[in-house]
């Protein structure tokens, strides 16, 4: 595995903590850095979690040793021992599926809550789940298309479950990452890393429904972004709040705004801190168009207060203060 390759998974796994609202530290930026170059090797990498004590960083790390392993099978098994792997300390019994039944509200379905499959059906729709993923001719596909609309519909269907009692969505990132891999799929760029939030909010939206309202389960958000992960091409950075039930898309800014911002951008700043501060290159005519807003806002700042009020306003002063007289 090349520096590329490793820096895309290290960006992968430090951006999906935002899918739990979990902020790495820079300790684990350093990390990721130190094994990029060759400095630190893979097999030292979990001895380093005895060092962190942020969720967020123990967790990146188990996650990048756990993707770059070799092994995998499409089974609850593998799902397990991923959860095992990525939670072992941290939570208690991470092995074992959960026992209560489960609901969470979202952000993406406008506070209103998901509610998941009652914990004693777990079991049989697990089973049902990877075996037919298991027997599904997936090599007679053809067309890009199929594939994208079958890849998201087995991880949607199986985030749907929500089968532990925490974790979920970071367990089924890996899981995923490496489904794709074994599919011949490896990522390709860092859509999923500029998108974690998008990733998580269209997981929720595939598996919400409410006929009165008007609203039905749909793997649409989930495509696109995977369309991109695995056909490749350029980055694209999805916006969370694209995502909501009620998102206008003639530019109605809804609620969410403040966290779509803290989003944009964070893949690449992360690049920055691994890269040692190099920053990409701006597009054609961006530079050009910057410069030129800078320089307008220099040269309005230089003009004295006065010079920028209009003769009408000096003259509608004087009535104003006499009006005040009376």
């Amino acid at each position: 595995m090349d520096a590329k390759e490793r820096l895309l998974i290290w960006k992968t796994v430090i951006a999906l903590q935002a899918v739990d609202a979990l902020k790495p530290s820079a300790k684990v930026v350093e990390i990721a850095k130190q094994n990029i170059e060759g400095v630190l090797p893979d097999e030292a990498l979990l001895d380093e979690c005895e060092n962190l004590k942020n969720e967020a960083d123990i967790v990146s790390v188990r996650m990048f040793v756990n993707i770059i392993q070799n092994q995998f099978s499409i089974s609850q098994f593998e799902l397990v021992q991923i959860r095992k792997a990525l939670f072992t300390g941290l939570l208690e019994s991470p092995e074992l599926l959960r026992t209560a039944n489960l609901s969470k509200k979202e952000w993406a379905l406008d506070g209103l809550s998901l509610v998941y499959p009652k914990a004693a059906k777990i079991q049989t729709q697990l089973n049902k789940l990877f075996e037919a993923e298991t027997l599904f001719d997936f090599e007679g596909m053809k067309e890009s298309k199929q594939v994208v609309k079958h890849i998201a519909s087995f991880i949607s269907g199986l985030w749907a479950l929500h089968p532990f009692e925490s974790g979920n969505t970071r367990t089924i990132a890996v899981f995923f990452i490496k489904y794709l891999a074994y599919r011949g799929l490896a990522l390709s760029n860092d859509t999923l890393a500029q998108s974690p939030v998008f990733f998580r909010n269209a997981l929720a939206r595939s598996a919400f429904c409410d006929g009165k309202k008007g609203f039905h389960k749909t793997n649409r958000h989930l495509e696109r972004l995977l369309k991109k992960i695995i056909l490749g091409g350029r980055t694209v950075v999805f916006d969370p709040r694209e995502t909501h039930l009620y998102y206008d898309p003639n530019g109605v800014v809804l609620k969410s705004a403040v966290e779509a911002e803290k989003e944009k951008g964070a893949a690449e700043r992360l690049d920055e801190k691994i890269l040692g501060g190099q920053k990409a290159a701006p597009k054609k005519g961006e530079g050009k168009k910057e410069a030129s807003k800078k320089g307008a806002a220099k040269k309005a700042a230089s003009k004295p207060a006065a010079a920028k009020a209009s003769p009408k306003a000096k003259k509608a002063a004087p009535k104003k203060k006499a009006a005040s007289k009376k």
